[in-house]
């Protein structure tokens, strides 16, 4: 049977036990360095706890190492990796090719996305060198994982949720040519979420002032069913920096849709166990989201940005139906709690209002409103349903059947978990037969209080003619030995992972151009030892700025403003265009062949 994994982001350990809780088959995180979201590093003791409780559902845990490292860094990237072995992590998530040649243990290695997973040659070499697994690049569509599926051996891992990067992962170097702040490094300055203007090459402008780098979010809730049957192993939700009740809510969203599938499909299964217990009904569009785009998934399509705004839009109410003062009327069929945080957008681009109190139909804001009837109004934040997710008390639990046999004044007792891990138990005390008939109901109802262990009882048989008097504490305390040594038991027998030594005779290009990022000695070392006899050194690493491409990206400009010129080979645009704002003019350069667009350094306005 095909296992399949729900991968959850975990900014610390107590929001990857909230993924845990919620259907996360596994969760990655940031150690304290190294990691491509600077802000969200991790203590070692802090990750030991997230996989200790990890392990216990057989879910497992990944760290980002996924920077590219500088040659004093390296010493001290192994001393982590060592550590991070030893307290049990599962694997690494890794950008640098020099991380390859350094004394690491035997520990599972992912390649990551920012390894610019989007070439199907680049993406066999990865398989044929001996990574276990690969995280595909967003911008791929089903048709082209498809492909890869096919052609590989290798995990494969697919962004299904979250915040899209407007530039080929790993190929984006616009903040550090602006800021210093290099994508490669963890530091990205997010100069897609800026306002820009796009000019032609007599300074016509076609755009002012536009979010127009700025993706909305990736929603794939559609596509589950067709990433399952391609073969996609791991399923993966964006969101190192998103918070707990984020976190909870897609985590448990995307848990129901896989768990949907394996009703319908006895092929499949999950990676980890437990049955999530849940008391709220998640909803991906009443948490943080810019709007959602399920991207190139079917190919090239329209209104990938929201041109208005980079912040949160939330879910869409209706429209405003009457304004008076600061009180409103809208027309929609959704609720509206105290507290609520309404937006739209307003002259300046997304404006907020919060509301004070929900009269019937009225909706008491906390200002005077200055909105037109035939407003779309948007809810971006939703008290009630943020309340309901911070206080919940969804929890995971491993079902397990307990067996009771008496024989003689003795009784044994054997649990298995749905895992088929099993255990027994056989105490040395003896019983008196009981003078009840219902004693025998009181035992099975005693031994299925699981209480706050990790385990459910289905169910308890009692075998045996005779039944047997045993007290109710005595009860608890077999019950409390039993599933301690099922969980023991299951420690031993969790699955573990490591990495096979790499194949060092797969050979790559002679020449390794600047975007492959290295600044490194041992990443020289390795790209020779696989061919290479010409190497570029990083975007990092030299001052030549001038002229290069500083973001590479599927996404097309001319598409999405309607000038497209394989549909409008007739152009009345005066070429080349740019992108400019008070400070910077980037030359835009695009493909129609292969359909990319570049943005070039080209100085200062």
């Amino acid at each position: 049977m095909k296992k399949i994994e729900l991968l959850a982001p975990a900014r610390d350990a107590l929001i990857g036990i909230a993924a845990i809780n919620n259907g996360a088959d596994a969760v990655y995180i940031g150690a304290s360095a190294f990691g491509a979201r600077k802000e969200a590093g991790n203590r070692l003791e802090d990750i030991e706890t997230l996989v200790e409780y990890a392990h216990r559902f057989y879910s497992k845990v990944y760290v980002t190492l996924n920077t590219i490292l500088y040659d004093a860094e390296l010493k001290m990237a192994e001393q982590l990796v060592r550590k991070l072995y030893e307290i049990g992590v599962d694997a690494l998530i890794i950008q640098d090719m020099g991380l390859l040649q350094l004394d690491l243990p035997p520990i599972s290695l992912h390649a990551s996305t920012q390894m610019h997973n989007y070439e199907l040659e680049k993406i066999k070499f990865l398989d044929r060198l001996g990574f276990q697994r690969i995280v595909l690049a967003r911008e791929l569509s089903l048709k082209q994982i498809e492909t890869i599926r096919k052609e590989v051996k290798a995990e494969l891992e697919v962004f299904i949720h979250g915040a899209l990067c407007v530039s080929l992962s790993g190929q984006c170097y616009l903040s550090q040519y602006m800021f210093g702040r290099s994508a490669n490094r963890g530091e990205c300055a997010q100069a897609c979420r800026m306002k820009w203007t796009v000019k032609d090459k007599s300074d016509q402008v076609l755009v002012r002032d536009k979010y127009v780098l700025s993706l909305k979010d990736l929603n794939m809730s559609a596509y589950i069913d067709d990433l399952i049957r391609i073969g996609v192993d791991s399923f993966k939700i964006e969101g190192r920096l998103k918070d707990a009740n984020y976190v909870s809510n897609v985590t448990n969203h995307y848990n129901s849709l896989i768990n949907n599938q394996l009703k319908i499909n006895n092929k499949i299964g999950r990676l980890s166990s437990g049955e999530v217990i849940s008391d709220f009904t998640a909803d991906p569009e009443r948490s943080f989201n810019r709007g959602f785009t399920t991207y190139f998934a079917q190919g090239r399509q329209k209104e990938l940005v929201n041109r208005e705004s980079p912040k949160s839009m939330g879910k869409l109410l209706g429209r405003v139906k009457k304004v008076y003062k600061n009180e409103l009327w809208l027309i929609t069929a959704e609720e509206l709690h105290n507290g609520d945080g309404l937006c739209y957008i307003g002259e300046e681009g997304l404006e907020g209002i919060r509301v004070n109190r929900v009269e019937g139909e009225k909706i008491i804001c906390n200002e005077i409103l200055r909105l037109m009837p035939g407003t779309l109004i948007y809810r971006n934040y939703d008290h009630q349903f943020a309340m309901q997710v911070e206080k919940s008390k969804t929890v995971r639990k491993i079902g397990v059947e307990i067996q009771i046999r008496a024989k003689d004044g003795r009784v044994e007792l054997f649990a298995e978990d749905e895992d088929k891990v099993a255990v027994e138990f056989k105490p040395d005390q003896h019983f008196e037969r009981a003078q009840q008939t219902q004693q025998r109901e009181r035992i099975e109802q005693q031994l299925k209080k699981c209480g706050d262990t990790d385990f459910v009882c289905r169910s308890v048989h009692y075998e045996g003619e005779e039944v047997l008097f045993m007290p109710v504490g005595v009860i608890n305390e077999f019950r409390r030995v039993l599933l301690i040594k099922l969980a023991q038991a299951r420690e031993v027998r969790r699955p573990v992972v490591r990495m096979n030594p790499l194949d060092r005779q797969v050979p790559y290009l002679p020449y390794i151009p600047w975007q492959a990022n290295v600044v490194n000695k041992e990443a020289e070392a390795f790209y020779r030892e696989h061919g290479a006899v010409g190497i570029e050194a990083g975007f990092e690493l030299t001052e030549a700025m001038e002229g290069r491409i500083l973001m590479h990206t599927r996404y097309c400009l001319l598409y999405e403003l309607g000038y497209c010129r394989k549909q409008f080979p007739v152009q009345t645009l005066n070429f080349p265009l740019y992108l400019c704002n008070d400070k910077y003019r980037y030359r835009l350069e695009f493909d129609c062949k292969e359909c990319f667009m570049k943005i070039l350094s080209s100085g200062k306005s």
